[in-house]
């Protein structure tokens, strides 16, 4: 098809008019018609990560190495080191970024971050996806009858097997 409209323009169109159609031509094929669309996700994603702060109390960096290790001050280099290991959840914000810690990770009696939430955050890839972690404490499961991993983990009765069992459906499709 291409072909056949080169071949119409150079036979039908004044030749100085050929650059002007090319262009208009090539300008065409090269527009990005998925752009506005592209704009729109990165909206609605920045809006659903808001939405997801407003519904989470977090803390920043000191203050999370403070619960974990008290008599150090502020232990960031642990927080980033357990951050990294995907064991804690921390969510990026800004350009630098400044993390946030949401707090329903941490044991603030023992100093540490519960077990089951570092077991969890490990298997879902805390490290790579933290806002798709967050989203998931948030999220009820047919699993747990309807209620969220972080309502279990609230009342005390999120385990690994539960866990296990959702990431499993999840990878299933169901």
């Amino acid at each position: 098809m291409a072909g056949g409209f080169a071949e119409y323009v150079t036979r039908n169109a004044p030749r100085q008019e050929w650059a002007l159609i090319a262009k208009l031509i090539l300008d065409e094929a090269f527009a990005d018609p998925v752009g506005t669309r592209v704009g729109d996700l990165a909206g609605a994603v920045a809006e659903r990560r808001q939405s997801l702060l407003e519904q989470v109390a977090t803390l920043k960096a000191g203050e999370a190495g403070r619960v974990l290790a008290p008599r150090a001050g502020e232990s960031r280099t642990l927080v980033k080191k357990l951050r990294d290991e995907g064991v804690l959840l921390g969510l990026p914000l800004g350009r630098r970024p400044d993390y946030h810690y949401p707090a329903f990770q941490f044991d603030t009696v023992h100093h540490r971050v519960w077990p089951i939430v570092a077991y969890a955050n490990s298997r879902l890839g805390a490290a790579e996806d933290p806002w798709g972690v967050t989203s998931w404490w948030r999220t009820p499961s047919d699993i747990l009858d309807g209620r969220t991993p972080l309502q279990e983990l609230e009342d005390g009765d999120l385990t690994e097997i539960a866990v296990d069992n959702m990431i499993s459906a999840a990878e299933r499709g169901m």
